[in-house]
Order: C-alpha cells, then sequence, then structure tokens
C-alpha cells in the first residue's frame, strides 16, 4: 500500500531525533526517494502515493517540498497534522534501511547519488526536461540494477 510520503518524512525526521541527529528539506527529499526506489527495486511496489519530478537537485515530490521548504537549509521538524503511516514489516525494514546507510549523508551528497549517469533522474531531465514527473519503472528498473549490484558485494 503506497504511503503519503510526508508520512514517510516523518518517520524518518523522528528516527533520526533518536539518534539525536537532525535532517535539512533537501537530505529528507532524497532519503524519501530512496526509500520509495528500494521499495519498488526489491518488491515491485511503490512506497508513496505522490509522483516524483525531476528538479534541478534531483527527485523532488512537490507535496513534500511545499511543506517542508520553510526550513530552508535548517533542521526540519515534524510536518504538522500528517501521521505516520502503519507499516507493513518489509516497509518498516526498507525505511530502517535507508535511514542507516544513507542517513549520515549530506544532501548535496545524496542529491549527487541521484545525478549517476543513467540514473531515472539524468534521463527524465534530458529527455523531458525539470519538473516532468520521473516514471516508477525508471526508478525501479534502474535501482533493480543498483540493488543487484549491492547485493553481490
Amino acid at each position: 500500500m503506497a504511503h503519503d510520503a510526508r508520512s514517510i518524512a516523518n518517520k524518518l525526521i523522528r528516527l533520526s531525533a533518536i539518534e539525536q541527529k537532525s535532517l535539512t528539506h533537501l537530505q529528507v527529499q532524497k532519503l524519501v526517494y530512496f526509500c520509495h526506489a528500494w521499495m519498488l527495486a526489491i518488491y515491485d511496489a511503490p512506497m508513496i502515493r505522490q509522483p516524483v519530478e525531476a528538479w534541478q537537485f534531483g527527485p523532488v515530490i512537490r507535496q513534500l517540498y511545499v511543506s517542508l521548504r520553510k526550513y530552508g537549509n535548517q533542521p526540519v521538524q515534524q510536518i504538522p497534522h500528517i501521521r505516520e503511516g502503519e507499516y507493513i514489516r518489509r516497509e518498516e525494514s526498507i525505511i530502517r534501511d535507508v535511514n542507516e546507510k544513507y542517513g549520515e549523508m549530506t544532501g548535496y551528497q545524496l542529491s549527487q547519488l541521484t545525478h549517476q549517469p543513467g540514473s531515472p533522474w539524468e534521463q527524465t531531465i534530458l529527455s523531458k526536461g525539470e519538473k516532468t514527473v520521473i516514471d516508477d519503472q525508471l526508478i525501479r528498473d534502474y535501482h533493480k540494477e543498483v540493488y543487484a549490484r549491492y547485493r553481490t558485494k
């Protein structure tokens, strides 16, 4: 079942707070994107219900952007009036794994990861332009390959 991206964001913000860390808007955007990408790659199911768009600094979920833009580069707080979802075990696992694997990276580093040659962001921005929806199939196929390489290490 796909969730509101802001709900996933709140979960990631809370997990970081437990670890006495904070996240910027850019970090939250990219971490939510990676949750969605890994869910598509591993389970062929979306994590979020909102579309992902190709913006200048990488994949962006517009509704999440609107909710967090007021923070700029400052640490973000919970998004009010958005509850964390009820996650099944595999969703919970993906969220925790993404937080563990990528949570220490800066927003810039995460953005650079999304800009790799052949990435869904690059394919979309080069062929269709900025602020165009990135197809979930592109995200799934690209991250399936990344996941396969990751598992063989």
